[in-house]
């Protein structure tokens, strides 16, 4: 089980404490880009309020999330897809492999008949 962190942050001058298993570094990270993200935004229009600053980063970080779910639910279909494909593959080598052990063996039992026929000629 992952330790449990209490990370200290700052969002635009409120401060919170996270508990959280992920590192400090990670968590501090994200606040810092949130930071940065807000401030960009609340100084690109001096119309805008600290909440529509949060809602429209709240709903780009909501966009993203569902992108990367849809991403990631294409990905293991195809990765099952794959792996059905390889399975397949697989158990066509396999008869390939017999078919030709097979024919080897007629191949070697009509090459004796042969032999033993010039034999008695």
């Amino acid at each position: 089980m992952d330790p449990i962190n209490r990370v200290k942050i700052e969002v635009l001058g409120a401060k919170y404490t996270i508990t959280t298993p992920e590192p400090e570094e990670y968590v501090k990270e994200l606040a810092a880009q949130l930071n940065g993200q807000i401030g960009d935004m609340l100084s690109a229009s001096a119309s805008m309020s600290l909440t529509d600053a949060l809602v429209l980063c709240l709903l780009n970080y909501m966009d993203n999330y569902r992108k990367a779910e849809e991403n990631t639910d294409r990905m293991r279909n195809q990765l099952t897809g794959y792996l059905g494909d390889a399975a397949k593959y697989r158990i066509e080598a396999e008869d390939a492999k017999r078919e030709a052990a097979r024919l080897k063996r007629e191949c070697a039992k009509l090459k004796q008949e042969l032999d033993d026929a010039k034999a008695h000629q």
